[in-house]
């Protein structure tokens, strides 16, 4: 039997959190979807999607990961936690960094699932959550299944070949595949799913992390803040980035330049270290929402060195603040949003001589400059919030069931 942690009838959270001045479209439709656990920007994505659906249900392995820094908070959403056998893997990456990666295998799924009756179900990744489902799925197949794809090519390119053959398995179990950015959809489509079963269900970020008001126009004589947001381990490729940036400010002493942490790991000492003459190294901790919005108001450029990330949340949080990006295309969200010039400067991390003409380029504007950016980084995300994302989940559940649309 699942454990029940929180289950609020979706009537009275739409009541509480004033869902009731939604006044569009409401499918009828119980939705089930299985992830490993809830971040912020799932969670607020779903709230959105349970005011557009009859039913929404959220079944996870875990409450939250044990490398996590933050609590569960599912925002009064009906969740229920699976029984689930978990184990670690090491991750050994090209770039030379190694991870530890959490696996999950939910054994319940195809009970919970036999239970609850969806309409449709939505399980992220291409794992043994879905492959479970993909079963389920040929026990009922009136229940299409889609496998909700959070990926890039270039992190898939590292799996190995156990899990490489797991995908293709999963792959034609699945009747539909979303996908978060151009990267993912490409590694989908190399696998042979067909452009018309592919749906875009975009990343959304937190609005209040995101800084809304309006930029201050600096003096030149003023420091460069920096702002780097995320964990501080060597696949963010903070290290190697801040090496560059330490090199431009020797050659560049008259300009004043401060990098600012926020996150923690186990390089901070050694960043710290790097802070010499007209560069300032600070480490600000982990960052509650109010903080962290305000990181971002008192930033000029926001950083990400990342190696290997699948999405990269900061960067769209940095460019809906009005902050241009430094960051490495691989990082989906920077290599999907970045304009060079416009609204950010792109960069591979393991090429030292492209990361500091990056930095030239962004240490080259003026804060006048700067500050004329920011609408144009606004306007590069405006679409990406937690309503948008929860349509297009919708769009799926209309394609896949046409019968949910009728009033």
């Amino acid at each position: 039997m699942a454990q029940k942690l929180m289950q609020l009838d979706i009537a009275e959270c739409r009541e509480n959190d004033g869902a009731d001045d939604f006044d569009g479209e409401v499918l009828d439709a119980h939705v089930v979807i299985l992830n490993n656990y809830i971040r912020v920007h799932h969670a607020i994505s779903y709230v959105e999607l349970a005011r557009r659906v009859r039913k929404l249900t959220v079944l996870l392995s875990v409450p939250m990961e044990p490398d996590r820094e933050w609590d569960a908070d599912w925002l009064g959403l009906d969740v229920q936690v699976q029984k689930n056998w978990m184990f670690t893997k090491t991750w050994k990456h090209s770039k030379g960094f190694q991870e530890q990666n959490f696996i999950h295998v939910p054994v319940d799924t195809i009970k919970q699932l036999k239970r609850l009756k969806p309409d449709i179900v939505f399980s992220y990744e291409m794992g043994f959550r879905t492959l479970l489902s993909g079963w389920f799925r040929r026990w009922n197949r009136s229940v299409p299944l889609v496998m909700v794809g959070n990926m890039s090519h270039w992190i898939e390119q590292e799996r190995g070949l156990t899990r490489r053959m797991l995908r293709g398995i999963v792959r034609r179990a699945v009747d539909f595949c979303t996908y978060n950015g151009p990267s993912c959809k490409k590694y989908l489509k190399d696998l042979g799913v067909k452009e018309s079963d592919l749906f875009s269900i975009p990343y959304c970020v937190d609005p209040k992390v995101v800084y809304a008001g309006e930029r201050e126009l600096r003096s030149d004589d003023e420091p460069r803040k920096l702002l780097y947001c995320g964990s501080i381990s060597p696949r963010k490729g903070v290290i190697e980035f801040a090496g560059q940036l330490q090199k431009w400010c020797q050659e560049n002493p008259e300009r004043k330049v401060v990098l600012q942490l926020a996150g923690a790991g186990n390089l901070v000492d050694s960043l710290l270290e790097m802070s010499c003459g007209n560069l300032q190294v600070k480490a600000l901790g982990n960052l509650d929402q109010e903080a962290l919005c305000g990181a971002y108001r008192d930033a000029d450029i926001g950083v990400n060195p990342s190696f290997a990330d699948e999405w990269g949340l900061t960067t769209v949080e940095a460019l809906a603040s009005g902050i241009p990006v430094l960051g490495c295309t691989y990082v989906q969200s920077v290599e999907t949003l970045i304009e060079e010039g416009v609204n950010g400067w792109a960069f591979k991390t393991d090429d030292s001589s492209g990361v500091g003409r990056a930095i030239e380029a962004a240490m080259s504007c003026s804060f006048n400059e700067l500050f004329r950016m920011s609408e144009s980084c606004r306007r590069s995300v405006a679409h990406i919030t937690p309503e948008q994302t929860a349509e297009r989940f919708c769009d799926v559940v209309r394609h896949a069931l046409p019968d949910s649309c009728a009033r």
